[in-house]
């Protein structure tokens, strides 16, 4: 057997193994996913249904008429999520939803329809319209709405590229030419079109043919990529299990490449960020020596932003909410106003507000400041803790936390 069938055939292997730790790992089949809307609790006297019988339910802003918080149902856990023109693209661990934001209706896409693992970790929209997605296992796809029915997908592993189905479109990799593995947390874009994937065997850059994958050997903190970040000068910011790195494409070689770690002042020490809760590993951790999931890991970078000044923000495993200026560390937690110390999604709005999806809720920070405001269900949110957060076009902020979606709408 050659070596490229050989690659084939264990390629075909693991996508069994996917399928079966998906269907073990979801809180739902990805054909029993459903999506119904809610809101929170209120006297019945203030619920009406429509004629398709979905529950609806208004909070009113003070003073305003207009829904506040608006939440949906999903029997499974929203990892991911982006907004893109009128869809709000949904990651669930049971598939990936295409949710309309103006007519609230949906399509639900899995492995039947060209994915090859239904958890979903990552969703981008490139330049083209197109939508990549990093899943727990499955690798890296990509779906072109623009496509023929029958090949609208295609599939990025570590073995080859094609359909998830490893027919006629299936192309093999030579060793070193895929992506570096088949959990991808993380994906970027530069302006020449190039893409970044962070994965748990190192960033994978792909320059629309190959993939070339860097790790520690080249100078990152750790392989166990989770964040990317790109500042406009082409600076990029890697977030790993073991620190912060950046890559300084321009630079000479002795100083291309430099890291950050909590002996560096990432990430808050234990004692000054108590958990307001016990918080449990959200998807089972590779079987490798050395890496366990803790309660606290400061060098764990989860989520990160820039901001409008160039600072970097990073989300860490326990250890609180960090912003790095170029020359030193500060971190935020709990005692700082923060709604939780385990940090999972950041994002800026248009306002320059950064938005903090934790364990223990979300959190608004104004960074000019440093002000928080935290919300809850008691506000609105569906559940917690917020697993990822987008902004849609007219302000919309959209949270994925177990077992469905929040919108607030601006006031």
């Amino acid at each position: 057997m050659t070596g490229g069938r050989r690659r084939v055939v264990a390629g075909c292997v693991i996508a069994w193994i996917v399928w079966a730790v998906s269907e073990q790992l979801s809180g739902a089949r990805a054909s029993e996913l459903t999506m119904t809307k809610l809101s929170p609790p209120l006297p019945a006297a203030a619920a009406d249904a429509d004629s398709r019988g979905v529950q609806r339910v208004s909070i009113k802003a003070p003073g305003g008429t207009e829904p506040i918080w608006t939440s949906w149902s999903i029997n499974a856990m929203i990892r991911a999520v982006a907004a893109h023109g009128d869809d709000i693209w949904i990651g669930t661990t049971a598939g990936l939803l295409r949710f309309n934001r103006r007519t609230e209706t949906h399509t639900l896409y899995t492995a039947k329809h060209g994915l090859l693992s239904n958890i979903i970790l990552v969703i981008r929209v490139d330049a083209k319209n197109r939508v990549w997605v990093g899943t727990y296992g499955g690798g890296l796809s990509c779906f072109d709405p623009k496509g023929p029915p029958d090949h609208q997908w295609t599939t990025y592993t570590p073995f080859g590229v094609g359909d998830s189905r490893y027919g006629t479109h299936w192309r093999t990799y030579r060793h070193g030419e895929g992506i570096g593995d088949l959990w991808v947390y993380d994906l970027l874009f530069e302006p020449d079109g190039t893409m970044w994937a962070a994965t748990w065997k190192g960033a994978s850059r792909f320059d629309g043919s190959r993939f070339h994958t860097y790790t520690t050997r080249d100078g990152l903190a750790d392989k166990w990529v989770y964040t990317l970040q790109r500042a406009p000068s082409g600076t990029l910011w890697f977030g790993t299990e073991g620190g912060v790195t950046r890559y300084l494409p321009r630079a000479g070689a002795a100083a291309r490449w430099k890291s950050w770690t909590h002996d560096d002042g990432v990430g808050a020490v234990l004692a000054e960020a108590p958990s307001p809760s016990p918080y449990n590993a959200i998807a089972p951790h590779h079987e490798t020596g050395g890496k366990t999931v803790a309660g606290y890991n400061p060098n764990y970078i989860i989520t990160s932003a820039l901001d409008r000044q160039g600072r970097l923000w990073v989300g860490t495993w326990g250890a609180g909410l960090g912003r790095f200026d170029g020359r030193s560390w500060k971190n935020y937690t709990t005692a700082d106003g923060l709604s939780g110390n385990h940090v999972n999604s950041i994002v800026f709005d248009r306002n320059g507000d950064l938005w903090i999806g934790t364990d223990g809720g979300v959190t608004r920070l104004d960074p000019a400041d440093g002000g928080t405001t935290n919300y809850g269900r008691q506000d609105g949110l569906l559940a917690v803790p917020i697993y990822s957060i987008t902004v849609d076009a007219d302000g919309g902020k959209w949270f994925g936390t177990i077992g469905g979606i929040t919108r607030v709408s601006p006031p």
